[in-house]
């Protein structure tokens, strides 16, 4: 069995609480020069998390849909310009957008573990947490980090 990643895990996050806007979702991820920011709550419990990619789906162009209400079919078409979609998001909740659902681990889950979840479900990072709180997060970045040290030094 392979370490804990509480060994190799960035303690020092970058967070957003629950109440903030997509406005100060961007000033973070900017300033911090990240893509993803775990949102927590007053209690520095995990209630989901935002990505770059999140914010990109809202902005980007829309294919059109068709919809079908049985009686009629419509189409809706994706009409709102670029600058107009900027203007919305800036004041949306963070929580609209993120994923409330997040994938967590424990501060005890093996390297190896952790590097499966990683690979599996295409993401880059994951929150960490221990009693149910925010301790960190572990990345893609910090397992490669770890493999060279252990192994190619």
């Amino acid at each position: 069995m392979s370490e804990p990643i509480r060994n190799i895990m960035e303690t020092d996050v970058y967070t957003v609480n629950e109440k903030d806007t997509i406005a100060d979702v961007l000033r973070v991820l900017v300033d911090k020069k990240t893509s993803g920011l775990p949102i927590i709550d007053d209690n520095q419990s995990i209630v989901g998390f935002i990505s770059d990619g999140d914010i990109m789906k809202y902005i980007a162009k829309q294919d059109p849909r068709i919809i079908d209400m049985t009686s009629f079919i419509t189409v809706w078409y994706d009409i709102e310009s670029f600058d107009q979609k900027l203007e919305d998001l800036l004041k949306i909740n963070v929580m609209e957008l993120a994923t409330t659902k997040a994938i967590t681990v424990n501060e005890d889950e093996a390297i190896d573990d952790v590097a499966r979840i990683l690979g599996k479900k295409k993401i880059k990072k994951v929150p960490v947490e221990a009693d149910g709180k925010l301790v960190g997060v572990i990345s893609r970045s910090n397992i490669i980090r770890y493999i060279v040290q252990k192994h190619l030094s």
